[in-house]
């Protein structure tokens, strides 16, 4: 039993990886369940014993992203203080970018995500958390007297875009930097932009 379950969760994996592949590739086309089964190796019935439909994959790969990317971020957690939490936050979704790519892409690169109506809304939901993460060591910050008192979700906005940009400049390896060089001009970026903001 415990065999058939490891194996069922590594399937499941593998499903999801291979529909963010096709899906970064090809966008809602792309994720085709016949196709994705064939490069998983399984049946084409197969497929249905992890996912009810397209629909339910396209959910649990957006929900798989988000959580996957809010395991990095706690991380942040560990920080003795609101500064080194704060920046242990920002080197976390460095990392969640280059050892994550592709739900990296899915989740800030793409235009329109898995374009319908419920999607939108699984991506409201799920984005939540880890931008309420980033809210509260921008809010921690501040009530530590490390930022001005301010706008804490103005803040937070210009935090996640300034990473962001950095994050995809590193994937595109138009600069020659490893993760830890990332990490060091992230810092002298933030040094920067932070000016404004702190106390």
């Amino acid at each position: 039993m415990a065999g058939n379950k490891k194996d069922s969760g590594s399937t499941k994996e593998s499903i999801l990886r291979i529909a963010c592949e096709k899906y970064l590739e090809s966008g809602d086309k792309g994720l085709s369940m016949r196709s994705i089964a064939k490069e998983v190796g399984i049946t084409p019935m197969a497929i249905y014993r992890h996912f009810e439909n397209k629909e339910a994959l396209q959910q649990e790969l957006l929900m798989e992203a988000f959580r996957t990317f809010s395991r990095y971020l706690y991380a942040g957690l560990k920080g003795a203080d609101a500064k080194e939490r704060f920046f242990l936050t920002v080197d976390a979704y460095l990392d969640f970018a280059a050892e994550q790519s592709a739900y990296f892409e899915l989740i800030f690169l793409t235009v329109n995500p898995m374009n319908n109506l419920k999607m939108q809304e699984v991506i409201k939901e799920e984005s939540l958390p880890s931008f309420r993460f980033l809210m509260d060591r921008v809010q921690d910050c501040i009530s530590e007297g490390y930022f001005k008192d301010g706008n804490v979700y103005e803040i937070s906005v210009a935090m996640l875009a300034q990473s962001t940009g950095l994050a995809a400049l590193h994937l595109s390896h138009n600069f020659d930097w490893s993760t830890g060089d990332a990490k060091v001009m992230q810092r002298k970026v933030f040094d920067q932009i932070l000016s404004g903001f702190l106390a």
